[in-house]
C-alpha cells in the first residue's frame, strides 16, 4: 500500500515514497537505491519526541539489515550505526544544534560514502539536512518525516536551513541554509497515528495552502483527516497516503519548474510572510502550522485590500480555516511595528523592497514585488495586530 512520486531538483531525482507501515523496511530500500550498496555508516538524527518508537524501528531496520544474508552472499558486516537526539523546538533550530550534528558526524567517523537520515518532523529535518549539506561539503541524506507538515512540506523541496536571532528574543526564520535535496523521502502516515491533535492539525495548514494554491480538492479531504488520522484501519490509512501524495504532488510540481525559488516557487511561501513575523514574536507560543494558518488569513485580507480577492472571499478563508480548529486571530495583543520589523528580514525581501504572496479570488495566488507596506499591515491588522510600537 504504497504511492511514488519523483522529485526533481534541477538534475537531481530522487523518489518519494508514501506508505503505511514501511519504516521498518528503510535499510533494504536504501540498499536497493544505492545498487546494492550499503552506507559505509549511518548517523540518525531524531527528534526526541519519536526517538524511543519510530527512531527504534529505523535503528533496527539497520541492525536488523546488516546481520541477515541472502541465499548467495556472504553476511554482511554491520554498519556503524550513530544516533543523536534533539529536542524539536524552533529556537532549537540553531547553530547550536547544526554543531551537534556535525560533532557527532565526526565521533561516528562519517566519510563521503555515509548518510544521515532524519526522524522527525520539520526542525529536524531542516537541522539534518543542513548539516548532511555543510559536512564534507555535502554528503548523503534521507529524511524519514514523522508530521503531516514534515511530509507535505519540510521534507520536500530540498531546503534546509536553521534560525538565527534577532536580538530581543525574536528569531529569524531559515536565515541560514542551503538548497541540499535528500537522497529519497519516505513518509509512513502509520507515524501520524502516534501524534497530539494540535501537531496533526499543524500540518493541514500546509494542504489547506496546497489545496489554495493549485488543487481545491484537496480541502475536502482536510475535515476527515483531522478526525480520523489516529485509526490504523487500512481504509483511514490509504485516505492519509492519498492526502500527502496530493499535497505533496503541488509542491513537486512546482519546485521541478523552479528548483532555486527564482520565480514560481515563490507562490509556496502563500501566507509564510506573515507567518515567519507571528513565530518571530511567538516562538514558544505557536506552531509553524498555526502560524501558517494565521498568515493565511492575514494574506486572504491584504488580497482583499489589494483588490485581488472580494472581502467575503477572505472572510470564506477565515471561516473555513477556524472550522478546521484553527485560531484564526493572534493568541495575544503583538504590536503591529514589531511585525512589520519582522517581516522586514523575511528570504522574499530583495534590497528594501518587500514581496507579498497574495491569494486570487478565483484560485492560485500572485507574487507581488515591491508590495505596498499598507497591505502587510492590513493583513496584521485582519489577524489582531495592535497599533504601537
Amino acid at each position: 500500500m504504497t504511492r511514488e512520486l519523483v522529485q526533481c531538483v534541477g538534475e537531481r531525482r530522487a523518489p518519494v515514497i508514501i506508505g503505511s507501515g514501511i519504516l521498518d523496511s528503510v535499510a533494504a530500500r536504501v540498499r536497493t537505491m544505492n545498487g546494492g550498496v550499503d552506507p559505509t555508516k549511518v548517523l540518525i538524527v531524531c527528534d526526541g519526541a519519536v526517538d524511543a518508537t519510530w527512531g527504534q524501528v529505523v535503528a533496527d531496520s539497520f541492525s536488523a539489515s546488516h546481520a541477515t544474508r541472502g541465499q548467495d552472499q556472504a553476511p554482511r558486516s554491520a554498519v556503524d550505526v550513530t544516533r543523536l537526539t534533539l529536542h524539536a523546538s524552533e529556537a532549537n533550530k540553531s547553530i547550536e544544534s547544526w554543531q551537534k550534528i556535525l560533532a557527532a558526524a565526526i565521533e561516528g567517523n562519517l566519510d563521503r560514502k555515509s548518510l544521515i537520515v532524519a526522524v522527525g518532523g520539520g526542525i529536524v529535518t531542516d537541522l539534518a539536512g543542513f548539516a548532511a549539506a555543510s559536512y564534507l561539503r555535502g554528503i548523503q541524506w534521507l529524511t524519514l518525516p514523522t508530521t503531516l507538515l514534515g511530509m507535505v512540506d519540510a521534507a520536500l523541496g530540498g531546503k534546509t536551513g536553521i534560525n538565527l536571532s534577532l536580538g530581543g528574543g525574536a528569531l529569524g526564520k531559515n536565515l541560514a541554509g542551503a538548497f541540499w535535496p535528500p537522497s529519497a523521502v519516505i513518509c509512513d502516515v502509520a507515524t501520524l497515528s502516534t501524534l497530539p491533535v494540535r501537531d496533526f492539525r499543524a500540518g493541514l495548514a500546509e494542504c489547506f495552502k496546497h489545496a489554495m494554491i493549485a488543487d481545491a480538492s484537496i480541502e475536502s479531504l482536510l475535515a476527515t483527516a483531522a478526525t480520523s488520522y489516529t485509526s490504523r484501519e487500512a481504509g483511514e490509512q490509504w485516505r492519509l497516503i492519498d492526502l500527502v501524495a496530493r499535497s505533496a504532488a503541488v509542491k513537486l510540481a512546482i519546485v521541478a519548474r523552479d528548483p532555486r525559488e527564482q520565480h514560481e516557487r515563490m507562490v509556496l511561501n502563500l501566507g509564510h510572510t506573515f507567518a515567519h513575523a507571528i513565530e518571530s514574536q511567538l516562538s514558544d507560543e505557536v506552531l509553524h502550522g498555526e502560524a501558517v494558518a494565521l498568515g493565511l488569513v492575514a494574506a486572504s485580507f491584504a488580497s482583499a485590500a489589494s483588490g485581488r480577492m472580494t472581502l467575503e472571499q477572505a472572510r470564506s478563508v477565515r471561516a473555513r480555516l477556524a472550522a478546521l480548529g484553527f485560531a484564526v486571530q493572534l493568541p495575544r495583543a503583538i504590536a503591529m511595528k514589531k511585525l512589520e520589523n519582522a517581516a522586514g528580514f523575511d528570504k522574499k525581501r530583495v534590497g528594501k523592497a518587500l514581496t507579498l504572496v497574495l491569494p486570487l479570488g478565483d484560485g492560485g495566488a500572485q507574487i507581488v514585488h515591491g508590495a505596498d507596506g499598507e497591505l502587510l499591515r492590513a493583513g496584521f491588522a485582519a489577524i489582531g495586530a495592535v497599533d504601537g510600537e
